[in-house]
This record gives structure tokens, C-alpha cells and sequence, in this order.
């Protein structure tokens, strides 16, 4: 048997990477079907909810945004590190999927009420709102994801993970985004006003959807006996501080792990914007409203599909090699996007289908690398932090979604978007374009420029599966 040096010195002999099942794997993928109920709602429909249902201002809805954001990110942290105290017979993280995820509907609901006051009052109820909403789902979704590393610690089935992930990511994306508008218009219609009661009723309905879906990961995957403790126990006040300087010292020397969190930060402001603007650009550059409800599901359904095209290109290559061809992609499809006039919503589609295939890969790469960066703490450390690293990991994307929302905001009430009305000036119908083509371009190039260092490739994780201390 081959043997190897590790990063310690030691020479140890290389063993079989630790496989999972493809019913563990599928039906770990499939909890973010799940997730994205939710979590596309809030990413792709809350913003035009505030602004042109809700009535609050575009600076003030994206302000929300970047306040419940980093609200988000300080508890993901902690609730990664109390992920990780938790004990069960049912492991350590797979109980918050039965047990916490009813909360998370009566949230979504509360999401949607449209009291009727001032500014000021629709701001903190919009804001305390997605706090609860936002807290709620992380409870539930960072000991999800923390499993992707306890499943298996084959890298190229993390890749396969990752994809298949996000394929259901993307189809619970295009449930969404397609059922909630449908029911809010049908409810509206049969009501005979537009009363805003219809999305919290879909919100209900949407939520409960979500259940099953949580269940069956939960019975389709389990945790390995051998890592049960693999990271400390009890959570005490005093942890908190140890676990405060744990993070810590992860992120200084783990530079792999530093590397995604930039890439996951810059890609998810950029890309996420062009998102955001969909239901914007459709209703007044399009002026085709009545195709809201088509247009996302069908940049979600490309996303979906790519998704997995991009996880097989990484097998084939790297997960660096195809973070790079990605963003060749993406920056092609902004291109065209931007020099195009047309406002056939064809052709409008199929550039934002091509652009959509390019932002797939972030989606997915982000997830196949971090659990490879868990074990090259371990391997440093000599001890396993799962859920501290995917709790920072939460944390840079929530932090990178919400400067988006606040910058997104803010340049809508900088180009003169005017909320609550049915009609655009032309400065601001062109100012979107704007926003949604070089904000973007930017971003990317920067991941790129980040990823271009990433060096924690299948051989070298092989090398760290191998050592002794994992």
C-alpha cells in the first residue's frame, strides 16, 4: 500500500476514501428543494414584495436586506457551533431537520402581512420579520449542510453532491417562483381585489411543501459513529468565546477555506443582482408583466440543468478549471445582454438562459469546495469544526446577499425607480439594464481572479484523507 507524508511530518498509509450511498446522496440533495422554497422567495420575490406591495422604499427595502443579512451571518456562526455541541441518538445534525422546521412556515407567513402604517413601521416590521424568517431557516439549514462533509469525504462525489444539490435548489426555485404568483393571481382574481392576504395564504401553502421533503433527508442519511465526536461537546457560556477563537484561528490558516469565502462573497453580489432585477426588467423594460411568473422558472430550470453539467466538468477537470470557464460564460451572455435592444421576449430569454448557465457553476462549486476545506482544517488542527466553518461560509453569503440587497436599493432609488407605480421613467428602465450587466461583469472577474490561486485539488485532498489524525 502507497504511503504519503502528511502535513505534519508523519508517513501514513493511504486507505479507501469513506463512500456514501446514492440514496444518502440523492436524498441529501434533495433537502435543498426544500430550503429553496423559501430561500428563492426571499432571494428572487421579497425585494419587488416590498417595494410594490408592501410600498416601502427602495433604499429602505434594501436596507433590510443588508441589516437582516448580517443579523443572519452572526447567528449562522453560532448556530453552527452549537450544531456542532449537539448530541442525539439521531447525530448531531440531522434532528434539526424534524424537529425545527415547522417554525420556519409560520415565519414565511409572517414575511408576507402588509400592516398598514408609516415608513418607519413598515421598515422594522419588514426587518424583524426577515430576522425571524432568516434565524428560523438557519437553524435548520446549517446542520443540513454541515452533513455534505459527514456523508462522504470523497471529493469527487462532494462535486456530485454539490450538483445534484443545486439541480434541486433550482427545481425548488421554479416551484416557487412560479406557485406563489399563480396562487396569489388566482386569489386575487376570485376575491375581485388585490389583497394582500393572498401571499400570506400562499406562503402557507408553499411552506407546507417543504415538510416531506425535510423528512425524507432525514431518513435517507445518517452520520458516521466515528466522527460523533470529532468536534466538542456541551454547549456552556464559556464556549462561546472558545468557539469564537476556534473560527478564528480556522479562517487565518486555512487558505483554501479563505479563498471560497471571497469567491462565494463577490460571485453572490454579482450574480445575485441580475437575479434580483428579473421581475423588475420583465414588468418595465419587457413590459410584459403578465410573464413574471414564466421568466424565473425558466432561468431557475437552466440553472438547474447546468448545474449538473458544471459538476461533471469538475470531474473531468477541476473545480478551479471550471470556475474559470464559467465566468468566460457568464461575461459573454452580460455582454450580449447589454448590447442587445430587442424586447422580444425570446430572444431576452435565451440570453438570460445563457447567462444563467454560467452563474450555475458558483452556485455548485461553492458547496463541493467547503467540505474539502473542513478536512484541511482537521488537518492542521487535528480537530473537525463542520458546522463553524459552514456557519462562517453562511455568514459570507449572507453578508455578500445583503450588500447586495442595500446596494440594489440603492442604486434603484438612484436611477429614479418609483415604488408602488405601474409605470417607469425611461432613465430608470435604463438604469436597470445597467445594474444588471456590470455590477455582475465586475464581481465575476474578481472571483476570478481569487479562484486562480485555489490549489486544493483531488490530489492533494486525497493526501489529507489519508493522514493519520482524520
Amino acid at each position: 500500500m502507497a504511503t504519503i507524508k502528511t502535513h505534519n511530518g508523519l508517513t501514513a498509509d493511504t486507505t479507501p476514501l469513506c463512500k456514501a450511498s446514492m440514496t444518502s446522496k440523492l436524498g441529501w440533495a434533495f433537502g435543498d428543494y426544500g430550503f429553496n422554497l423559501y430561500w428563492q422567495a426571499l432571494n428572487l420575490l421579497m425585494m419587488p414584495f416590498y417595494t410594490d406591495v408592501l410600498g416601502l422604499e427602495a433604499a429602505l427595502a434594501g436596507t433590510v436586506f443588508l441589516v437582516a443579512s448580517l443579523w443572519d451571518g452572526f447567528s449562522d456562526s453560532v448556530i453552527g457551533a452549537i450544531a456542532d455541541r449537539t448530541r442525539s441518538k439521531h447525530g448531531s445534525y440531522r434532528p434539526y431537520l424534524i424537529f425545527a422546521s415547522p417554525v420556519m412556515i409560520v415565519a414565511f407567513m409572517i414575511c408576507f402581512f402588509t400592516p398598514d402604517w408609516d415608513q418607519s413601521g413598515l421598515f422594522f416590521y419588514a426587518l424583524l420579520s426577515q430576522m425571524f424568517l432568516r434565524t428560523s431557516y438557519s437553524v435548520v439549514n446549517i446542520p443540513y449542510t454541515c452533513l455534505s462533509s459527514r456523508i462522504t469525504s470523497d471529493s469527487d462525489e462532494r462535486s456530485f453532491m454539490a450538483g445534484a444539490r443545486i439541480a434541486f435548489a433550482m427545481l425548488g426555485g421554479m416551484t416557487i417562483t412560479f406557485v406563489m404568483p399563480t396562487i396569489v393571481d388566482a386569489l386575487q382574481a376570485r376575491t375581485g381585489n388585490e389583497s394582500a392576504m393572498a401571499y400570506v395564504i400562499a406562503a402557507g401553502l408553499a411552506g407546507l411543501l417543504s415538510i416531506p421533503v425535510f423528512w425524507v433527508t432525514f431518513l435517507t442519511t445518517k452520520e458516521p459513529p466515528h466522527l460523533a465526536e470529532a468536534a466538542p461537546s456541551g454547549f456552556h457560556i464559556g464556549a462561546v468565546w472558545e468557539d469564537m477563537k476556534t473560527v478564528i484561528g480556522i479562517v487565518a490558516k486555512n487558505g483554501p477555506l479563505l479563498r471560497v469565502f471571497a469567491c462565494m462573497i463577490v460571485s453572490s453580489l454579482a450574480f445575485t443582482m441580475t437575479n434580483k432585477c428579473v421581475t423588475y426588467y420583465v414588468t418595465f423594460y419587457l413590459e410584459r408583466p403578465d410573464l413574471r411568473q414564466y421568466v424565473l422558472p425558466f432561468i431557475l430550470a437552466v440553472q438547474c440543468v447546468f448545474s449538473l453539467i458544471w459538476a461533471w466538468i469538475a470531474l473531468k477537470t477541476s473545480k478551479r478549471e471550471a470556475w474559470l470557464m464559467a465566468v468566460g460564460v457568464s461575461v459573454v451572455g452580460y455582454l450580449l445582454f447589454w448590447f442587445t435592444d430587442s424586447k422580444d421576449p425570446l430572444i431576452n430569454a435565451l440570453l438570460l438562459g445563457l447567462i444563467a448557465a454560467g452563474n450555475a457553476a458558483y452556485l455548485m462549486l461553492v458547496w463541493a469546495m467547503l467540505p474539502d476545506t473542513v478536512e484541511y482544517t482537521q488537518w492542521q488542527t487535528g480537530q473537525r469544526h463542520d458546522g463553524k466553518v459552514f456557519g462562517v461560509a453562511s455568514f459570507s453569503r449572507q453578508l455578500a446577499l445583503g450588500t447586495n440587497g442595500f446596494l440594489l436599493g440603492a442604486l434603484l432609488s438612484a436611477v429614479g425607480y418609483a415604488e408602488k407605480s405601474k409605470v417607469q421613467s425611461q432613465e430608470a428602465i435604463e438604469g436597470l439594464k445597467l445594474i444588471m450587466t456590470f455590477v455582475p461583469v465586475l464581481g465575476l472577474l474578481m472571483s476570478a481572479w481569487i479562484v486562480w490561486g485555489y490549489r486544493l485539488d483531488r490530489v492533494l485532498h486525497s493526501k489529507i484523507s489519508a493522514a493519520p489524525n482524520l
